[in-house]
């Protein structure tokens, strides 16, 4: 194993990156690739003139796990520049300095797609501490994170921003926090509008989670095609109550829809983020409004994992 790793840097020019570098055939642990950063948000500057590098830590069959490294280039990093590297830990924002560690499904693994000028540079050897962040990650530890590849430009472009270009960082964070809550009550608006007017009917002639397209960065084909099979068998059974159901039997219909999305997202690797979360609870919120339970909207909380 040394002499593999020792051969991955051997004759390796400091220009590793220019194309002087043969990217291998597959992903393998240790392997390091470089990619240049891309605008934190639509308000920052298009072309940040940047590079980061990620080290990937381990890979099976359905994950890759993944580090950031910590530092930052004007130009795609050399293998001498990336050996004295470790990993970022990150402390923008509300980020409490935990290490930039996360999974990737191996079908969200589109590095053409979610990274800049992504290219081989060499490998190094996964280290004790390095194995104990994918120890934590697999097992889906308390505090691991699993994302698409874009979570090592946010990571690498975010403490970049934060250490060096703070000021500016902020402002445009209060520019996108602005919209972001214009385009929430803009929506909370039409949301409650569609609520008094909703039916069983209507329900159940839309399909549920239409934006969940592409994958990634939403969930697979399959898992949504399960979750919108569940909701609707939801809404069934509860039409099927009448106009007035018992309040336990819509919470035991609610329970369990809500139970299938949690062992769902388990068997999955954690696939519900920001986005899954609100278009769930929005569609449960609908259907307790409309079986004339909305009082059990609070408790949907207490049941779910994600």
């Amino acid at each position: 194993m040394k002499g593999f790793f020792k051969r991955a840097f051997a004759g390796q020019s400091d220009h590793a990156g220019e194309g002087e570098v043969s990217p291998p055939s597959a992903i393998a642990p240790g392997q390091i690739y470089s990619f240049q950063t891309r605008a934190y948000s639509e308000f920052g500057p298009a072309d940040t003139h940047r590079f980061a590098a990620i080290k990937i830590l381990s890979v099976s069959e359905s994950l890759v796990v993944v580090a950031v490294l910590e530092g930052v280039w004007p130009a795609a990093p050399t293998a001498k520049e990336i050996r004295a590297t470790s990993i970022i830990n990150e402390h923008r924002f509300a980020h409490t300095g935990r290490p930039a560690v996360f999974g990737v499904n191996r079908e969200w693994w589109k590095p053409e797609t979610d990274l800049n000028k992504f290219s081989f540079v060499g490998a190094l050897p996964v280290g004790r501490s390095e194995q104990q962040h994918v120890e934590a990650v697999v097992s889906y530890a308390p505090g691991s994170r699993f994302s698409t590849l874009s979570a090592a430009n946010h990571a690498a472009e975010g403490e970049w921003r934060w250490a060096n270009d703070r000021e500016s960082f902020l402002i445009e964070a209060e520019k996108k926090k602005a919209k972001t809550e214009g385009e929430r009550a803009a929506k909370e608006k039409r949301y409650r509008t569609r609520l008094s007017k909703l039916t069983w009917e209507q329900l159940q002639s839309e399909t549920p989670f239409e934006r969940w397209t592409p994958s990634p960065p939403f969930p697979s084909v399959e898992f949504t095609n399960a979750a919108r099979a569940m909701i609707r068998d939801a809404c069934d059974a509860l039409k099927e109550l009448g106009p007035k159901p018992p309040r336990a039997k819509v919470r035991a219909i609610l329970r369990k829809t809500v139970m299938w999305f949690n062992e769902a997202d388990r068997e999955a690797g954690g696939v519900i983020e920001t986005e899954e979360r609100e278009d769930i609870c929005a569609i449960l919120e609908e259907m307790a409004h409309v079986a004339r339970q909305k009082v059990l909207v609070d408790e949907i909380d207490d049941w779910r994992e994600w």
